[in-house]
């Protein structure tokens, strides 16, 4: 299994609580760039260090990781089984939040030793690659047309919704429609607190020439992501989470059993594939 593949099982581990986990690990797609260098330009030896590190990140991955995650997805088919409440989303978000902030704290501290040997130039490229990602972003989900950016937004979050629900009935689509239009400024306020992250990341590539201290700075600006926020965008964050449960508790209430039988195996097939995953031998590496 590659590190390609890791990162899609990571990301798969958010699905739990349907769009809401999904939402959660906004930011773990950079931390993997940084281990998989798709964010970077590296030369030959730094391109080998960093592949050696992706080795062991990948095994304490497995072995920790996995196992974690498998759980979670058990517990979350049995909650979907009987029936989603207001607790169940929060403990989705509670406990994927958690995961994802050790995973990226880890992330950022074993890619720090190379990161710290980047010079000007590979920073620029670094800059450079976050600048086209965000154009491509709000291009697609932030155009300065009213319709195309309603458009594209409900479509994201339908998409994420029908991947565990299978088809949707008419009402479910306008309720999720709905949220979705009630919380656009919420995309970009996303949006505007990814640029913020990118932009601390490499401000403190340029400013820490020790791998400890690169680090412990990078675990931190991935692990208390409060205090880079101001506190309107925590109150609007914290509409947009209450609101999502909301809308999840009550397109639970409208599942059909056919629906619900649908919830229920896709979450119980990744608890299956997470478990079989972290029992693989450490040569499948």
């Amino acid at each position: 299994m590659n590190l390609r593949t890791v990162s899609f099982l990571a990301a798969c581990a958010l699905l739990a609580g349907c769009s809401a986990i999904r939402m959660a690990y906004d930011n773990a797609d950079t931390a993997l760039r940084f281990m998989a260098s798709s964010y970077l330009e590296l030369d030959p030896t730094q391109a080998e260090d960093m592949r050696l590190r992706i080795v062991e990140f990948h095994e304490w991955h497995r072995k920790t990781e996995l196992p974690a995650y498998a759980a979670l997805m058990r517990s979350a088919s049995e909650r979907a089984a009987r029936g989603i409440a207001a607790d169940d989303v929060a403990w989705a978000l509670a406990n994927v939040r958690s995961r994802y902030r050790k995973f990226a704290v880890k992330a950022a501290e074993d890619a720090a030793p190379v990161l710290v040997t980047l010079a000007p130039d590979q920073i620029g490229a670094l800059e450079s690659k976050f600048a086209d990602n965000n154009e491509k972003f709000e291009r697609e989900f932030l155009p300065a047309d009213d319709g195309k950016r309603r458009r594209a937004q409900a479509k994201r979050m339908l998409e994420r919704f029908r991947d565990f629900a299978g088809e949707l009935t008419p009402d479910q689509e306008a309720r999720i429609e709905l949220f979705t239009l009630a919380h656009q400024k919420h995309v970009a306020l996303r949006f505007e607190d990814r640029r913020q992250l990118q932009r601390e990341i490499v401000a403190a590539i340029r400013t820490h020439h020790e791998p400890r201290d690169l680090g412990a700075t990078l675990a931190e600006i991935f692990s208390k992501p409060e205090r880079r926020r101001t506190e309107a965008f925590i109150r609007t964050d914290k509409a947009w989470d209450d609101d999502l449960g909301q809308l999840i508790v009550e397109l639970d209430r409208s599942l059909s059993p056919k629906q619900r039988a649908h919830v229920v195996r896709r979450l119980s097939d990744y608890a299956s594939d997470f478990a079989a995953l972290a029992g693989e031998k450490k040569e499948a590496a």
